[in-house]
């Protein structure tokens, strides 16, 4: 991780979605406060984990690594609601909380390692709106390691895309993605999907708002404890972006996709 500072000289909203992670977040927590140490420059970060109505004990296991093992304090803040929303909703409300000039959304498990940022922020400094993680595009300096059911739900999630007409892009799913303010917030104002399928829907839009999306291979590790269902989710994947084609074509404002 040569020259970080330079390549921070931007400031980052961390945003965390955590729906019953009690028993996986601190690994993330712990990765995400080494990168700020080693970047030793505290004042560009800004962390969000926002507890998406959890029925276990996520929040004081968050507020209790804050208080007593975080070495950047001032950097992490909890957040959260009840009932249960949905992952697309607790990343808008990171979104709407996020007060940095480039906003980066990455999931509670830490499968992407944090310091993945530093190749997708070389594509915002190359004039891109956005930037997402890609489990599927390959070079040679990426590994991943993805269970069959991830890879066979991929592909499935894949097929459905060109009715969004976003078939171009291979990976949509993978929870790490970074956006310039600008596009975080007018994600933010116009979503309509909360649920399941909201990682569809940014795309859509940023899209159909004429932003430049690029799309990164990166370091993505599996870690047990995965919520997907093959099944379940795929038909869910296909019925959600039914809904959303419908919306849009229609014009439709009020949104009734919830996950």
């Amino acid at each position: 991780m040569r020259n970080l500072n330079h390549k921070l000289s931007s400031s980052i909203t961390i945003i965390i979605p955590a729906f019953n992670e009690s028993s996986r977040i601190t690994k993330a927590l712990n990765d995400i406060d080494s990168y700020i140490s080693k970047i030793s420059k505290p004042d560009l970060f800004q962390v969000i984990i926002v507890n998406d109505g959890s029925t276990d004990n996520t929040s004081g296991v968050v507020n209790g690594w804050i208080q007593n093992e975080s070495k950047n304090k001032k950097c992490f803040q909890l957040t959260g609601y009840m009932p249960n929303r949905g992952k697309g909703y607790a990343v808008n409300l990171g979104f709407l909380k996020a007060s940095n000039s480039i906003v980066l959304y990455t999931d509670a498990d830490g499968a992407a390692p944090i310091n993945e940022v530093q190749k997708l922020l070389e594509a915002i400094k190359s004039d891109y709106d956005a930037a997402i993680g890609s489990r599927v595009i390959k070079d040679k300096d990426t590994k991943v390691s993805m269970s069959f059911t991830r890879r066979l739900t991929g592909r499935v999630f894949h097929l459905v895309l060109s009715i969004l007409g976003l078939a171009s892009l291979k990976d949509t799913q993978c929870g790490f993605k970074l956006f310039r303010m600008d596009a975080a917030k007018k994600l933010a104002e116009n979503q309509k999907c909360f649920g399941f399928s909201f990682d569809i829907e940014y795309l859509f839009l940023l899209k159909k708002f004429g932003y430049k999306i690029k799309e990164v291979p990166i370091n993505w590790y599996h870690i047990e404890g995965s919520k997907v269902n093959i099944f379940r989710d795929s038909v869910k994947m296909l019925v959600e972006v039914l809904k959303i084609r419908f919306l849009y074509k229609y014009n439709i404002t009020d949104s009734g996709i919830k996950g």
